[in-house]
């Protein structure tokens, strides 16, 4: 019996050609693989053109920036060949680009980010360099809007190679590499909610809600890294003066401020039980520390922003995949933290964004939860 013919795809990535499995060939990475947490490449379409390029001419071209075509490769790998050499110009332009995307950060507060030390140490670390210049293309990918998505590709791809190599490696922690560790899940954190509160597209609320859960498990884990003998390592590092600094700024304090209490007493008076109250009440809790760390001191610090989904219980973050209201009402609030921040590239109007698609999803008979992120979207910043 003759075999059935059917149409194959020929420009899905190559991860599903591997796996024999339908490509939707959406980019910077498909479906398949933003499900299965795989690396994503279209590296096929990219050695075509490559190879098309130098049928049609001997002589080789000038060295200039890197065209979209051209694959990406990997930094700091040892193994090298023609079609996909470990560094090229777009590394390079990553590399410069660095130190502008740390000062912006250290700007808004995140000052040992930028450091002379820090630096030797992301430079040392293959997957921590990869996911810093991951983190330089998508601050590219904001400012340079002309060429949002080739930088986003190129984020993706640089911080799935870090991934790769940070898996590999299957490192223990101890005082050497306790820091990088540490440097590489904060990083790696912010570039996350970056990608999810910048790069929306035209995604639903629930896709967003989705992506925004990942996340903040994501941050969760860095829990792991700085728990137990790690923290008195990293607080006899070089990072212990930020340490410290950073231990001030986020002190535990059970007295609320006016709009947290509030908050509280809607949640109280709602009798949910003693298991969820007693988790919502540690959730606005973490929100007034991070609320303070954002407006302590004379420049308002990103780390309130990206501190949050870090310090919350992960209990919470449970209740918020199932879209439990009063869990959308505590987002929302946070989410006010995001919007004070938004002239840094690294939230945009992120926080807007998630104000008012929760008023939207809650509907009306939530105004009287939901007054005050509302009311701060038309208030000057603290």
């Amino acid at each position: 019996m003759p075999r059935r013919t059917h149409t194959k795809s020929r420009n899905g990535c190559l991860e599903c050609k591997r796996r024999h499995i339908k490509c939707d060939e959406k980019h910077p990475i498909c479906s398949n693989c933003r499900s299965s947490e795989r690396f994503c490449e279209y590296a096929d379409r990219f050695i075509r053109a490559a190879r098309s390029r130098s049928s049609k001419s001997s002589t080789p071209s000038p060295v200039g920036p890197v065209p979209d075509e051209l694959p990406l490769g990997r930094f700091a790998d040892p193994i090298s060949s023609s079609d996909n050499p470990p560094v090229n110009m777009l590394h390079a332009e990553l590399f410069f680009n660095i130190d502008c995307t740390l000062r912006s950060l250290s700007e808004g507060g995140a000052v040992w980010i930028n450091s002379s030390d820090v630096m030797q140490i992301i430079i040392a670390t293959p997957y921590l360099m990869n996911e810093v210049l991951a983190l330089s293309a998508l601050h590219l990918s904001v400012v340079r809007s002309d060429d949002r998505e080739r930088y986003r590709r190129y984020a993706a791809q640089l911080q799935t190679h870090a991934l790769e190599i940070y898996n590999q490696m299957r490192l223990d922690v101890n005082k050497e590499t306790c820091v990088p560790l540490f440097l590489f899940s904060c990083i790696l954190g912010m570039h996350t909610l970056c990608d999810v509160l910048v790069h929306r597209e035209d995604t639903s609320f629930d896709e967003f809600l989705e992506r925004l859960v990942h996340c903040f498990r994501l941050q969760l884990g860095i829990r792991v890294v700085i728990s137990g003998p790690t923290w008195s390592m990293l607080r006899e590092s070089i990072l212990k003066s930020a340490l410290q600094n950073g231990e001030i700024m986020f002190e535990w304090d059970t007295e609320l401020g006016p709009e947290c209490a509030r908050l509280l007493r809607l949640i109280e008076a709602a009798k949910l039980g003693d298991t969820i109250t007693s988790t919502y009440r540690n959730a606005v809790q973490a929100l007034q520390v991070s609320i303070n760390a954002t407006i302590r001191g004379a420049v308002k610090n990103v780390s309130g922003v990206t501190g949050w989904s870090v310090i919350v219980n992960p209990e919470y973050v449970e209740y918020l995949t199932l879209r439990r209201p009063e869990a959308l009402v505590i987002l929302a609030h946070y989410a006010v933290l995001p919007h004070w921040h938004r002239h840094i590239w690294l939230f945009g109007d992120g926080g807007r964004f998630m104000i008012e698609s929760i008023s939207s999803y809650l509907g009306p008979e939530w105004a009287e939860w939901l007054e005050w992120p509302n009311r701060a979207l038309g208030e000057p910043d603290p």
